[in-house]
């Protein structure tokens, strides 16, 4: 049963976007039955008690749904001191959203998340992995977003007005600019168990995630030199130490050289630092080529991973 709006409920009015579809422009009531008004129609319907709204996310989120949300919002927050100035990070449990992709109406929200042609692109994967990365991906950018939004920026913006797409190369790009920042830029990455993604306001960033797994140790000569890895012998773990040379040289490729598909050879470890109170790494990479260019990267350890975050100005 609905019940009109009084006094008292007016003065609890906010606007809130449908569950249903980031698109529509309706008109919710906050009272005590969470009552949904719709100004071209007598009728209703009745917002269940289970879905809530959380900072992490505009749209109200099924049960089902919200440990995605609330786990992205601690492993976010836990990590946000490794990315650079200027950037929002984001992690997302992927074991947690393996689950709500087999389930119909929590893939069914997830999808209102996306915009059209996120979602007509997410349809085409035929190979679940490739579902639960990408799309784990795309929320974890879409809650950088939002993040970096919603500290400058008033009213509220919905995920699926961010279209994040991949561009000639493969890289994420937005479809439409953002209006306050044109010229931002994302970085996604993933590896099992985690998608992490990195947006930074104006200038080009990277990120890369990776488990640290024996295949490092049985192709470690076609990414690192002797000099490099004696620049990183106070690290006694031998696939920590291979892990931190490929994150970083990743992460500086997506970065600076997006366009280059050979790339381990021009990128150069120079120098390592470690902040015992943080337990980041700082390294500085110098690239040879196309361009006398230097970046600086961030790694940390998250569990049986290497997380690095780099930032910079792309190549001429």
């Amino acid at each position: 049963m609905l019940a009109y709006e009084s006094k008292q409920d007016s003065e609890k009015r906010e606007t809130i976007p449908s569950p249903e579809t980031a698109a529509a422009r309706c008109i919710y009531i906050v009272a005590r039955k969470r009552i949904h008004a719709d100004p071209a129609a007598k009728g209703g319907r009745i917002i269940p008690d289970s879905w809530v709204m959380t900072s992490i996310c505009p749209e109200y989120i099924p049960k089902t749904c919200q440990p995605l949300f609330t786990g992205m919002d601690r492993l976010t927050a836990r990590w946000q001191p490794l990315a650079p100035t200027h950037c929002q990070l984001a992690l997302l449990d992927l074991d947690t959203l393996q689950p709500l992709i087999e389930q119909a109406e929590a893939l069914s929200f997830l999808t209102t998340l996306l915009s059209p042609a996120e979602t007509e692109l997410f349809r085409r994967f035929r190979y679940a992995k490739r579902r639960l990365e990408w799309l784990g991906g795309r929320l974890a950018a879409k809650h950088c977003l939002h993040g970096l939004l919603n500290e400058d920026v008033s009213g509220r913006h919905l995920y699926a007005t961010y279209s994040i797409l991949p561009d000639t190369h493969g890289r994420p790009r937005l479809a439409i600019p953002l209006t306050e920042y044109p010229t931002a830029s994302i970085s996604i990455s993933h590896s099992r168990g985690y998608a992490a993604a990195l947006v930074h306001q104006r200038g080009d960033c990277g990120i890369d995630i990776q488990q640290k797994t024996p295949k490092l140790a049985a192709v470690q000569e076609r990414f690192t030199s002797d000099e490099e890895l004696r620049l990183l012998h106070p690290i006694t773990d031998t696939l920590t130490r291979l892990g931190l040379l490929w994150t970083a040289k990743e992460a500086v490729k997506k970065c600076l050289l997006a366009d280059h598909p050979s790339f381990f050879g021009i990128i150069k470890l120079a120098e390592a630092k470690y902040e015992p109170i943080e337990r980041i790494w700082t390294v500085h990479c110098r690239l040879t080529h196309p361009a006398a260019l230097s970046a600086t990267v961030r790694i940390a350890e998250l569990d049986e991973h290497l997380i690095a975050c780099a930032s910079g100005e792309p190549h001429a």
